[in-house]
């Protein structure tokens, strides 16, 4: 390589990229630890803690050495599955503002028979997650590890699932290497182990739908839509791009998905839903509890809900006025034009003909600018485009993609942060009014990685996939 062929690569933007997001996530991590405690809630509750976070990562090493022998692959996935275990248990102890909210649900709970835990509505979820807050009400746990537990092991299979994917794509085997790194990637660490959040249940039901409907398997995918809209609204977010798979073929000429299966999502829906009627309660309260939840939280009276979008700026936009109701329809209108640009175009430069490889950058890039430009949003709603985004990486390895990686989360980072910092850390706890700008930088690559996804001159798939790490 010669001078200027080295002076150009140092002064790649990527990289200065990817070294300032890796230099923030370092600071932030490093400022986090204070929160980290030894478990210390009880000998039941600790054996739970300890026991439930180490078996099933113990359980993927085993598969894993059985898979790989004795391997320097093999040393990789020990470490990785290492620092999940340490760093999982170390938050467990940790009780976010979110949490304080969960627990005085399961806290109403207990005070109520079983009849009455199923018919009467408490806090604004949809009664799917309800049903496992019913279950630890009724166990001898803390309800922290309990909950946080539940989402761990919904990331474990959103983990699997997901390089399954992977595989899948490229045409090669299950990596555990890549499996190992999706249990490590902070922001997915902070959602449920440190925050008690519960957004890994409905990815997972998202990641596995895609799976499925590549395979050209209807009927699990179907499954999993129905599941999935029955445990969070927020998977609404990835359904414009099962749509486009909906309507597309895959390179041999045979549909991904069958038409004829399609009411098994509405049925799965009701029937995971449903529960509470046959108690006595109100089929109503349940699809109200899916209207309640456009308002929930911080978007409850502004236009924004900590969300790092592009309606961020206009947070103190009081509801009510002119203003705030100008605002909230020119962001569902940019939505709604830009996914349906995305949309159109991406079927019509395909021919609906869709390789797998497009079909998951479609499942990162729609959820990403939807999030982007629709109000209403909460700081977490990212999670979906952050998954499949963290796919498409480990599918298509290049600087691009690990640039628009690494903004997207350092954005949700400066986010995150603002709900773990005390008030007296002003400037780390206030980041947060940045992080909009790292967004629209990661939506900038993955924007022009869209026009060679579907450019107008398509290649084939075996070409389309870099085989180098």
């Amino acid at each position: 390589m010669n001078l200027s062929a080295q002076t150009k690569n140092k002064l790649d933007p990527r990289n200065i990229i990817i070294i300032a997001c890796a230099a923030v996530f370092a600071v932030y991590w490093l400022f986090n630890f204070r929160v980290f405690r030894v478990p210390h809630s009880g000998i039941a509750d600790c054996l739970f803690i300890y026991s439930a976070t180490l078996l099933p990562l113990a359980a993927i090493f085993a598969v894993a050495a059985k898979s790989l022998g004795k391997s320097k692959r093999l040393a990789a996935v020990a470490v990785l599955l290492g620092a999940s275990y340490i760093l999982r248990v170390l938050f467990a102890n940790f009780e976010s503002g979110d949490y304080a909210i969960l627990t005085s649900w399961v806290a109403e709970y207990k005070t109520l028979s079983v009849k009455d835990c199923f018919v009467k509505q408490v806090g604004n979820y949809p009664p799917l997650y309800n049903y496992f807050l019913i279950m630890f009400s009724r166990l001898p746990l803390s309800d922290l590890y309990l909950i946080k537990t539940l989402s761990f092991y919904f990331e474990i299979t959103t983990a699997v699932f997901a390089v399954k994917l992977v595989a899948l794509v490229r045409k090669e085997n299950f990596s555990f290497v890549i499996l190992g790194m999706f249990l490590v990637l902070p922001v997915f660490l902070a959602n449920s182990s440190q925050w008690a959040q519960c957004d890994a249940q409905y990815t997972m039901c998202a990641v596995a739908a895609v799976y499925f409907a590549l395979k050209h398997k209807s009927v699990p995918c179907y499954v999993f839509i129905g599941l999935g809209l029955a445990f969070k609204m927020q998977f609404l977010l990835v359904l414009p791009a099962g749509l486009v798979i909906l309507l597309s073929k895959d390179q041999s000429g045979k549909p991904y998905l069958l038409w004829r299966w399609i009411w098994l999502a509405p049925v799965v829906f009701f029937a995971a839903s449903g529960l509470p009627a046959l108690f006595g309660g109100s089929f109503f309260k349940v699809i109200k509890v899916y209207l309640n939840q456009s308002t929930a939280g911080n978007a409850v009276h502004n236009i924004n809900g900590m969300c790092a979008n592009l309606s961020l700026p206009f947070y103190h936009v009081p509801k009510g006025t002119p203003a705030y109701y100008a605002l909230l329809a020119l962001f569902l209108c940019l939505t709604a034009a830009a996914d349906s640009l995305i949309i159109v175009y991406a079927l019509r430069v395909s021919k609906r003909t869709l390789s797998a490889q497009q079909a998951v950058f479609l499942c990162a890039l729609l959820p990403l600018v939807s999030v982007f430009f629709m109000p209403k949003m909460l700081d977490r709603f990212y999670y979906l485009a952050e998954t499949f985004l963290a796919v498409y990486l480990s599918v298509k390895r290049d600087k691009d993609m690990l640039a628009a990686f690494c903004l997207l989360e350092t954005g949700q980072w400066l986010v995150y942060m603002r709900a773990f910092t005390p008030e007296k850390f002003f400037i780390m706890k206030n980041a947060f009014i940045v992080a909009p700008l790292f967004i629209a930088f990661s939506l900038f690559f993955a924007a022009r990685r869209y026009f060679t996804e579907f450019a107008r001159t398509q290649p084939n798939e075996s070409s389309e996939i870099d085989k180098t790490a």
